[in-house]
């Protein structure tokens, strides 16, 4: 006599068989986890991949295409090292420089700005040879530095609209002008220069409007200022023997003891900073970083034997080996090891979400960074 299954043996079979796909698909995410994370798989695509052409020195990038130059022409290719155009430069030595917005090339006293389309937007020339070019969003600066009678250089930078319009001009006088930029939406300039007029050298750096208005300035003498980070609230300088930063009032907020290492590399995301220094004189190998965050807490982190290149994001920050990049969690826990079936010799961040690696057979690489 054929017997029914009673409800209850229905609803403990149905209780089984839910169980298992829950262990199935717990086994099966762990197994995902373990793969993504802690071996040296890639699931989808690998770490590092493999450019059509070989990218040179020189390249730059952000988060609208990626820039260089070789043998006279200009190449714009994306994220992802696909081609979107070239552009041949005259003369073949011009230089170059962009921003998310803005491509600027120089060469002597003439300068020219082009869209992410190749629009040509401007040409223009100013009265002496162009040393150097920043773009902002809309705004352009241009570095300049003519003798005056005595021989002395003076130091001027002159500013453009995106239009071609001079909107402005910044005189130095005879402090030598270290570096310069654009911060924000509304394209503050801020510059570093240096007066070694005085038995002290004086260290300046200084924001502008778009316009080259003034709107703060920062002196420091006791030490040579070397290079600048802005924030959309925060001005940070990294010194000889310290780490300071300043509000934009030019208030002094805090700083850190720097001295014996160098500013590598960094990441600016709105108000916050990361930035790693490595050892000074440390250039074939790197034995440990020191990161710094916006309140300039320290971390030191001892990195694998062989580290010749680091970087750092929002997020994450990364080793290079020959044979293996390391990324960790930027407390300095190694997240995950990634070991490589080719040897690399270099390596460069372009931006807070790319770099770019050669490996010894001159290949080169780019590498997402998260």
């Amino acid at each position: 006599m054929y017997m029914r299954p009673s409800r209850r043996k229905k609803r403990r079979r149905l209780t089984n068989l839910i169980i298992l796909i829950a262990v199935i698909a717990a086994a099966a995410a762990g197994v995902f986890f373990l793969l993504a994370n802690f071996t040296d798989i890639e699931l989808f695509s690998p770490l590092l991949k493999e450019t059509e052409t070989v990218m040179p020195e020189n390249v730059q990038a952000n988060e609208n295409g990626i820039l260089y130059e070789e043998d006279g022409t200009l190449y714009l290719k994306d994220q992802k090292g696909a081609a979107l155009w070239d552009l041949k430069l005259e003369p073949a030595g011009s230089k170059y420089t962009q921003s998310p917005t803005l491509i600027c090339t120089w060469a002597q006293a003439n300068l020219q700005a082009l869209s992410y389309t190749k629009e040509q937007l401007f040409t223009a020339a100013v009265a002496s040879e162009i040393m150097d070019v920043r773009c902002g969003k809309e705004t352009i600066a241009v570095l300049t530095g003519a003798a005056d009678e005595s021989g002395q250089t003076l130091y001027y930078l002159t500013l453009f609209n995106s239009k071609g319009e001079q909107a402005g001009q910044v005189e130095f006088k005879t402090r030598q002008v270290i570096d310069f930029g654009f911060s924000g939406d509304s394209d503050m300039l801020w510059s570093l220069s240096l007066d070694t007029s005085n038995v002290v050298p004086v260290s300046y750096i200084s924001t502008y409007k778009s316009d080259g208005s003034p709107t703060s300035s920062i002196e420091n003498n006791t030490q040579v200022i070397e290079h600048v980070y802005v924030t959309s609230d925060t001005i940070f300088a990294s010194g000889t023997n310290n780490l300071f930063s300043y509000n934009y009032f030019g208030e002094k907020q805090g700083e850190a003891l720097v001295y014996g290492w160098k500013p590598e590399v960094w990441s600016i995301g709105g108000t916050t900073l990361e930035l790693a220094y490595v050892p000074r004189g440390s250039e074939a190998s790197l034995a440990a970083a020191k990161l710094f965050s916006g309140d300039l807490a320290e971390r030191i982190l001892y990195l694998p034997q062989n580290a010749f290149a680091i970087a750092v994001t929002q997020n994450q920050f990364y080793v290079y080996t020959p044979n293996a990049v390391m990324t960790y969690d930027l407390s300095g826990g190694l997240v995950k090891t990634t070991k490589l079936d080719y040897t690399l010799t270099a390596a460069k961040q372009l931006s807070d979400t790319l770099a770019v690696c050669w490996d010894k057979e001159g290949k080169s690489y780019l590498m997402q960074l998260n």
